[in-house]
């Protein structure tokens, strides 16, 4: 009798943490809704500017580079914190990148970042021109945790190939807005031409 009580209740609380923890998670997110900040992020106009692996489309962003001044401050794959705010057309824009956690900003998420060299023919043209005085134009290469756009349907073939081709025209806004506050993130619309990503699905769809 005593052992069928302890299986009820274990039964019970399994149930309960089952129920508790997609609860949790709205919670989290209704939470990011309400008091992260929102950022529009621009999405690169190259075939490279988004890749579908998966259920999942990889976006490259315009706003993933940081200029360093000493590469041999940074290591090479490393974590970092990326604070942003926004430009003067209101999209995101990085404001900062640092090693250690930001005081006095929520806006900003752990990131990694990879080092990249201007090569020397770059560098010999700059300096001839004036450009550069002994100072290393290394950039730090940023890769956002929200680069993966998640969509419940890939199976129409040709969705890569129109995805693709709205990449490489440069005349179509690509952007996708994401909530921030504190390294908390919710990734709101995919939009092609203001066109949601779900409707531009529907319009291939149609045709």
């Amino acid at each position: 009798m005593k052992l069928k009580i302890v299986l009820i209740a274990a039964f019970a609380i399994v149930a309960t943490a089952q129920l508790l923890v997609p609860l949790m998670m709205i919670s989290h997110q209704a939470a990011i809704a309400l008091t992260g900040k929102e950022f529009i992020f621009k999405i690169k106009h190259n075939s490279r500017g988004a890749s579908i692996r998966g259920n999942y489309i990889w976006l490259q962003f315009e706003a993933d580079k940081f200029k360093i001044e000493d590469k041999k401050d940074w290591e090479n794959s490393q974590s970092v914190f990326v604070t942003f705010d926004k430009d003067n057309l209101g999209f995101a824009q990085v404001k900062n990148v640092t090693k250690e956690m930001p005081l006095g900003s929520k806006d900003w998420v752990k990131a990694k970042a990879f080092l990249n060299i201007r090569d020397s023919t770059s560098n010999k043209r700059a300096r001839a021109r004036g450009f550069i005085n002994n100072i290393d134009y290394s950039y730090l290469q940023l890769t956002y945790p929200f680069s993966n756009y998640i969509v419940e349907d890939l199976s129409m073939k040709d969705l890569q190939r129109n995805i693709t081709k709205k990449m490489n025209d440069t005349l179509c806004d690509i952007t996708i807005s994401v909530k921030i506050r504190e390294n908390q993130f919710l990734v709101g619309d995919l939009k092609l031409d203001s066109l949601n990503f779900k409707d531009f699905v529907k319009g291939l769809s149609s045709k």
